[in-house]
């Protein structure tokens, strides 16, 4: 059993060897995913471990060495194949001066799970790109048969969406396109989330839609823009990313401007219909509250919940994410590090800051 570098031919064929891994593959193991992180001071890092392809992020802190990030992986299917990968991984990285490894696994959150993790040596840790809940669509089969997996309401939604005549576009990711949906999510944010700066978002689409692994959306009602969004893909599997519409109140994001139209379920149905054509047969909507608060009115994604229960009820709660420091001194002081910009961060209502 051995790990190493991929050699030149497999990194550019990436993606392929992403998607025959066990689990299938994932959005955020994609070669496309890894450069658009060198935006954020992330070097991408190809490694082959036992034949497995595991995409690293690598952050070099000063004075500690480099952290190692497995976005969404690594790519097995059981807590007990996450293991055997990053014991392999252990000791390569400790040669190659990281103080941990940080993974995200997709897999179901159960308590023996969790603690098979906690019993190896990982600490639970904040999440960076996989939403640790989120609801997963079966997209297989024919249009009708993928919609009437959803319930009566997102059908009616649609359905009223198209009797009356909003129309939703698939846009290619120019300047004055990536523009108007950042706008458009920059009024969406306010007051609710932290967003990346436009020049981040104009990179990321137009870097997906150059691969052929993303498309830019806008919704318009009666000639008017309303709603404007971005889904991803790789494989089998596609994400819906972005999403943003106009507001009701100018100074208030409490609450959206589709008004009565359906133009929220009228996006997601484009970006099925896409997903569906590029050959995916799963889509996942990018973030739940956990299935324990899915009907809590306090939890901040309540609304964001209700929307995308419509399509399936069914919440995934995953694992989250994980560390295993190599070296645990300069993990306590990394986790002080975090924990100053944690706080700096919480000042902040909108900034471009995601470690």
């Amino acid at each position: 059993m051995t790990v190493r570098m991929a050699d030149p031919s497999e990194v550019e064929g990436w993606d392929d060897l992403i998607v025959a891994n066990p689990d299938g593959g994932d959005v955020w193991r994609s070669r496309d995913y890894a450069e658009q992180k060198r935006f954020n001071g992330y070097h991408p890092v190809h490694l082959m471990v036992d034949g497995l392809a595991v995409t690293v992020l690598e952050k070099r802190v000063v004075a500690l060495g480099k952290l190692w990030y497995l976005p969404g992986g690594p790519g097995v299917v059981g807590v007990d194949g996450v293991i055997s990968v990053v014991d392999l991984l252990a000791e390569f990285a400790r040669a190659h001066g990281v103080f941990a490894v940080k993974i995200e696994p997709k897999i179901r959150f159960g308590d023996v799970e969790r603690g098979q993790l906690l019993a190896r040596g990982f600490r639970q840790a904040r999440s960076i790109a996989a939403n640790s809940s989120t609801i997963v669509l079966d997209i297989s089969g024919e249009p009708t048969e993928v919609m009437s997996r959803f319930s009566t309401r997102a059908r009616r939604w649609i359905r009223r969406a198209e009797r009356d005549g909003v129309r939703v576009d698939r846009v290619p990711a120019t300047p004055a396109n990536c523009r108007l949906v950042f706008d458009l999510l920059s009024d969406t944010a306010k007051g609710r989330f932290g967003i990346r700066s436009y020049e981040y978002y104009e990179e990321f689409w137009g870097r997906y839609e150059s691969s052929g692994n993303g498309q830019l959306f806008v919704a318009r009602f009666e000639g008017e823009v309303m709603a404007g969004g971005f889904a991803m893909k790789l494989g089998r599997n596609a994400y819906y990313m972005n999403g943003a519409s106009v507001r009701k109140r100018e100074d208030s994001s409490a609450q959206s401007g589709l008004g009565a139209h359906g133009v929220g379920h009228a996006v997601q149905w484009a970006m099925i219909e896409w997903a569906r054509e590029s050959g995916c047969v799963r889509y996942d909507m990018g973030g739940t509250p956990p299935a324990a608060f899915a009907d809590d009115k306090a939890h901040p994604f309540h609304g964001i919940g209700q929307f995308k229960q419509s399509f399936s009820y069914d919440i995934v709660d995953y694992l989250g994410a994980y560390d295993l420091p190599l070296s645990r001194a300069r993990y306590a002081l990394w986790q002080k590090v975090l924990e100053r910009e944690a706080r700096r961060f919480t000042m902040i209502v909108r900034k471009d800051y995601y470690w």
